[in-house]
């Protein structure tokens, strides 16, 4: 179904000239056999008198006399030219005649890798054959044809990519389909719109705008693409959806995973999993624990799952869910932990969700000040690699001989204290006001409670500030480089600062001036904040990413020869940047990547971090294909399976036999 004005249907041709020299080396020979009189052996008789329709035939066969009306040459020359018809291949082209710019738009999202294509292929894969089927056609035309329409070619997922622009060459833009790549990312198309919009407006290769033609979009899809909703066609726009996929594909996969250590057993982790089920019966699955691909717990039955059901108020398909826990689980630092689930299904994608175990030891910690046992005993009970502390005169006079002496150490803690200079280094400060930066200290509060707390931000996962009371709290000013993470009525509690190498988490109140070194929440923040300032500020790898998006962290001092590698056998891109910060992908499947490096020269065992990249199975777990596209003004129905073209050489030819049938049984009824 088209939206946008109408358009006639167009009639194309695959091979108009070897159908016209069929016609044309079939066709006279038929005639001249009419026009051409048979020779026959002469007699001698007394007369014709009686013999009219001897001499009637005598005269129809002398050459080159007006031929006769016949029945039988009428339906051989209908049957010869049904069979011309049938060796050009016309084919109806269903709504799009007329178009001179064709976008073709192809999903490649999670849901396309679902294994209930053609021939148990994937349906990104039956995406791509359709549409290189629908370029052959476009650009099939012979001697007769008319002009073919430039097509584009466009890839989308949570991001659209234009892999060709508007070309008239069919083999440019097979290419460009045929090198679309699987991904496990979300589905969004407005971007791809947009793209074919901006780049029909440009007009051809000289760039002169044309907006009175627009594009014709042809999206090859399952349908469940989340934008929709907020997308509207422009006058003119027309649309053909391809639905690609099945109607009844049930899918089972795990929708989210998280880890956390046990406070009374730091060796071990509870593991937590949630289980969606889109099916629309009931399903059971077992449940795998793996950690590094090594198998150690299973679910000791079968987990039940409710049938997917609509919901009440907006009538939507919801997935049925249930959770799980693996409690008591010994997992080491920087582990992979997967949970799997086993039921069959067509997606394998999202049949398991994987998280990086917590890294609480291996950090090179420095801590300057008074060195309280509080804080004293925290950091020692996360085993850093090395733990060493100062004065602040001390720390000061190593400053003053090495101003780069905070390299050396993954995180630098000052209790209390502000150094002479914080030009660079990864600082975790309680109390005192930094120096040399842009937070400008005016005074101090009293009785002070929190009431902004982003929960969301990395130093506050697993965090609870709700009963935090601050008997006193240093009032700053934050800058413009600042980032706050947790306010009061009366100014920052928490804050973050990052500029060129200073990294900086800044607490604006001394623990022992407050109820927090009571609640389990000041271990869990000063291990997150540790956690984040050894990454450069940027996100930890205990992070579990979506499809689609960049890893980032900070190698350590002294690491050579950095490679990356993915479960999937697909390298992704590495970049590395100033200050031993890197950024490893896009990440666009689901798996695991990991960054390995050597410390020293003659080291021989690489030093690795790895980055856990799950699916989204609440988005992309739903397989059955949509009926149509609701847009938000607009429905596109979905077209057949195959291309918006009707081969019609297929009728032309069992007509053709028909008709030869028909003249078969006249001439008998004449013999």
């Amino acid at each position: 179904m088209m939206v946008g004005n109408p358009a006639m249907l167009a009639l194309d041709w695959i091979a108009p000239l070897a159908g016209a020299v069929i016609a044309a080396s079939t066709i006279p020979p038929l005639l001249a056999l009419y026009f051409l009189r048979l020779r026959r052996s002469r007699r001698v008789v007394a007369a014709t008198m009686h013999w009219r329709r001897a001499a009637e035939d005598v005269r129809a066969n002398a050459p080159f006399q007006r031929l006769r009306l016949s029945l039988l040459l009428l339906l051989q020359l209908i049957a010869l030219g049904l069979v011309a018809l049938g060796i050009a291949q016309p084919q109806v082209d269903l709504g799009l005649g007329g178009a001179e710019k064709i976008a073709i738009l192809i999903d490649r999202s999670g849901s396309m890798g679902a294994l209930d294509g053609e021939a148990d292929g994937t349906r990104l894969a039956q995406a791509k054959e359709q549409a290189v089927e629908r370029v052959r056609a476009l650009h099939g035309g012979g001697l007769f044809a008319g002009p073919a329409p430039s097509i584009m070619v466009i890839a989308f997922a949570s991001e659209a990519t234009v892999l060709c622009p508007f070309t008239d060459s069919a083999v440019q833009a097979i290419t460009a389909i045929e090198s679309i790549e699987a991904t496990d990312e979300s589905t969004a198309i407005g971007g791809g719109i947009e793209l074919a919009r901006s780049f029909a407006a440009r007009g051809g290769e000289d760039g002169t705008a044309n907006l009175s033609v627009p594009a014709v979009l042809e999206v090859y899809s399952d349908g469940r693409i989340a934008d929709l909703e907020g997308l509207s066609l422009r006058d003119g726009e027309r649309v053909v959806f391809h639905r690609i996929g099945g109607q009844d594909s049930p899918n089972v996969g795990v929708g989210a995973i998280a880890v956390t250590r046990m406070p009374e057993s730091p060796g071990e982790v509870r593991v937590f999993a949630r289980v969606v089920s889109w099916s629309k019966s009931p399903r059971q699955t077992d449940l795998e624990l793996r950690v590094d691909g090594r198998l150690l717990a299973v679910t000791p039955a079968p987990m039940e799952l409710a049938a997917a059901s609509p919901d009440a108020a907006t009538g939507a398909l919801l997935p049925a869910q249930t959770q799980a826990v693996f409690p008591g689980v010994q997992v080491p630092a920087g582990a992979v932990v997967e949970v799997r689930v086993t039921a069959e299904d067509r997606l394998p994608a999202d049949n398991a969700a994987r998280v990086v175990a917590p890294r609480l030891g291996g950090l090179k910690i420095a801590l300057v000040g008074r060195g309280s046992f509080v804080l004293r005993s925290v950091i020692e009970g996360m085993s850093p690699a090395s733990f060493e502390s100062f004065t602040l005169d001390a720390w000061n006079a190593r400053l003053a001989k090495d101003p780069s002496a905070p390299d050396a150490f993954d995180v630098v803690v000052l209790e209390q204290v502000a150094p002479q200079s914080m030009a660079r280094g990864r600082y975790l400060m309680f109390g005192a006001a930094p120096t040399g930066t842009s937070i400008v200290p005016f005074g101090t509060k009293q009785q002070v409670l929190p009431r902004s707390i982003r929960s969301e931000h990395p130093l506050l996962q697993y965090v609870n500030l709700d009963d935090l009371f601050v008997a006193s709290m240093t009032a700053v000013a934050p800058g413009s480089d600042s980032d706050v993470v947790v306010e009061a009525s009366e100014g920052p509690m928490i804050l973050t600062l990052s500029r060129g190498p200073l990294t900086l988490v800044y607490v604006s109140f001394d623990p022992l001036d407050s109820d927090w070194p009571f609640q389990r929440s000041f271990v869990n923040f000063t291990a997150n904040a540790l956690a984040w300032l050894a990454a450069g500020g940027l996100p930890a790898a205990e992070e579990p990413l979506s499809p689609g998006a960049v890893a980032s962290g900070r190698l350590p001092a002294g690491a050579q020869a950095p490679s990356a590698r993915s479960s999937t056998g697909m390298t992704p891109p590495l970049s590395l940047l100033e200050g031993g910060r890197f950024t490893l992908g896009p990440l666009r499947r689901a798996g695991t990547a990991t960054l390995e490096w050597q410390i020293g020269s003659k080291s021989a065992t690489p030093t690795s971090l790895a980055f856990a990249v799950n699916m989204d199975c609440q988005t992309e777990g739903r397989l059955d294909a949509a009926d149509q596209l609701q847009l938000a003004t607009n429905s596109i129905a979905a077209q057949p399976s195959r291309a918006a073209s009707q081969s019609m050489w297929p009728w032309l030819l069992l007509a053709a036999v028909g008709v030869l049938l028909l003249e078969w049984w006249v001439w008998l009824r004449r013999t």
